[in-house]
C-alpha cells in the first residue's frame, strides 16, 4: 500500500532510558539535565552525522563534554577535510569546545573497560547517537542514555539539556540535506 507523509509535521524524537522503544518527543524532555554528549560509533558516526552536528555547532559553544567517535577511518578523514562555509568540521568541533575526535571504534557504545574512550564511569546522563541504551550499555549500570539524532545531540551539547534542535537552529532559514552541507571540493 502506498502511504503519504507530511514531513513538515514530524518532530525530533529521543529514546529515553532504558530502551530504544521508550520514545518521546525531544521537546517533552527539555527539563532533563545532561552530563555529556556522545556523537559517533557505527550507527551515529557517519560522515553525514558529523556534517549535521557541525551544522548545529558552528559558531556556538558546548556546555557539556562532547565526545566524537567516527565509525571508520574514511569518516575520520572526512571530519579532518570536509568544510562548511570554508571551515573544516574538525575546526568547527574544536572551536565549539568538543573533545578531539577519537580513532574510529565502538568506544563507549559497548561500555568496555573503565579506560574506554567516553565510557560512562559514573551514573551520568548522556545524549548519544548510538543505537542502544540498555542499563550498562555505555558503562555504568545507573547511567541514563537518551538516544537521539546528531542534530538533537549537538543542540543538547549546547544547552546542557535534552533539546529539540529547532530551539537552537532555524532549519527553515537554510533547507539543505546533511549530504549537501559540505562545501564543494
Amino acid at each position: 500500500a502506498d502511504r503519504t507523509y507530511d514531513v513538515s509535521t514530524l518532530e525530533p524524537v529521543v529514546a529515553k532510558p532504558h530502551s530504544p522503544d521508550n520514545k518521546d518527543l525531544a521537546k517533552n524532555c527539555r527539563d532533563v539535565r545532561i552530563d555529556r554528549v556522545y556523537i559517533g560509533s557505527c550507527t551515529g558516526g557517519k560522515t553525514e552525522d558529523f556534517l549535521a552536528a557541525a551544522r548545529i555547532l558552528k559558531d556556538r559553544k558546548v556546555s557539556v563534554p562532547t565526545y566524537l567517535v567516527p565509525a571508520t577511518q574514511k569518516v575520520y578523514e572526512d571530519v579532518q577535510t570536509l568544510k562548511i562555509d570554508g571551515k573544516k568540521l574538525s575546526e568547527i568541533f574544536y572551536e565549539a569546545g568538543c573533545i578531539d575526535p577519537a580513532a574510529p571504534s565502538c568506544a563507549a557504545c559497548l561500555g568496555g573497560p573503565k579506560d574506554t574512550f567516553a565510557r560512562l564511569n559514573e551514573p551520568e546522563v548522556c545524549v548519544s547517537t548510538t543505537n542502544r541504551n540498555f542499563p550498562g550499555r555505555m558503562g555504568n549500570k545507573e547511567g541514563q542514555v537518551y538516544l537521539a539524532s546528531p542534530y538533537t545531540a549537538a543542540a543538547s551539547a549546547i544547552t546542557g539539556y535534552v533539546t529539540d534542535p529547532r530551539e537552537v537552529y532555524d532549519f527553515d532559514k537554510i533547507r539543505r540535506s546533511a549530504e549537501s552541507l559540505a562545501d564543494a571540493a
